[in-house]
């Protein structure tokens, strides 16, 4: 009973460091980029791998690293390892790139960069000297059946939006499996695909009305793919990456197209009242 009361505790603290994850990079994200997107890989307000640092901070460093340099030191190297490895295995897994840094400097393939790592230093020296303490002696608090009671309901919660976020990427492949096809059918009416590039496809069948239709509709916030690419504009399937290029590198020829259309229709309309 007491080892399941400490597990309950420490996936208490696991949510608790995720939520106050996913609130910060919300506010990151609305600051910078000026609107709000609802950021995290789970369709909850959850971003795990702030969970899951802090745990590991907390078991390995609480009440263990009194030096704050030290501490600074070994939660930098220990988060930093955590973002490489998270990013490494969701790409293997999913053939997914989540996020990408190579635009900023002193990363290592994208993966991670100096910047972050720093970030992750002064976090762990925080939630270790500040916020664990503070939530410890809140735990502390509450009734052993009610933290029981509260765990059971909280992973039940997260096992669905695990099985539904697992669904959803099954289901944006689905959509660029489809859009691909949609591609390769247009490709054998006169394109070489060994040869031309992604953009001479685009400047290729902007003309069809069926194929900007089918975009409008995988770029829609709706859509699978329009929700997760609106939480991570960078994120990449690296088996359709030509497909991605398309769909969101020809927005503004897209647009255009539509614009052009709309008015032809305007001059038409107008033509046939004046002539009647």
């Amino acid at each position: 009973m007491e080892l399941l009361l400490t597990i309950c505790k420490y996936f208490l603290w696991f949510i608790l460091y995720s939520v106050g994850g996913w609130i910060m990079e919300t506010i990151l994200y609305m600051v910078v980029q000026r609107r709000v997107v609802k950021r995290g890989f789970l369709f909850g307000p959850l971003c795990p791998i702030y969970g899951v640092g802090a745990i590991l901070a907390t078991v390995t460093l609480y009440d263990r690293v009194d030096n704050i340099f030290l501490l600074f030191l070994i939660g930098m190297v220990m988060c930093t390892t955590l973002e490489y490895v998270t990013h490494f295995v969701l790409e293997k897994l999913f053939h997914t790139t989540w996020w990408d840094y190579s635009n900023k400097r002193f990363n290592i393939k994208g993966r991670i960069c100096l910047k972050n790592s720093l970030l992750f230093g002064v976090g762990i020296v925080l939630i270790v000297r500040v916020f664990q303490p503070a939530i410890i002696y809140a735990t502390d608090q509450i009734p052993d059946t009610a933290i029981l009671w509260i765990s059971f309901v909280i992973y039940s919660i997260l096992l669905i939006d695990l099985a539904t976020t697992v669904s959803g990427l099954k289901n944006t492949v689905e959509q660029l499996k489809d859009f691909q096809k949609l591609i390769g059918g247009h490709m054998q009416k006169g394109l070489d695909t060994t040869d031309e590039r992604i953009s001479e496809l685009a400047d290729r069948l902007k003309a069809s009305e069926a194929l900007t239709d089918v975009i409008d509709r995988l770029r829609s916030t709706k859509s699978p793919l329009g929700r997760l690419h609106d939480r991570y504009p960078n994120i990449s399937f690296n088996r359709y990456k030509d497909v991605l290029q398309f769909i969101y590198g020809k927005q503004e020829e897209v647009q255009e197209k539509r614009a052009e259309k709309r008015k032809k229709k305007a001059e038409s309309k107008e033509n046939n009242e004046e002539k009647k």
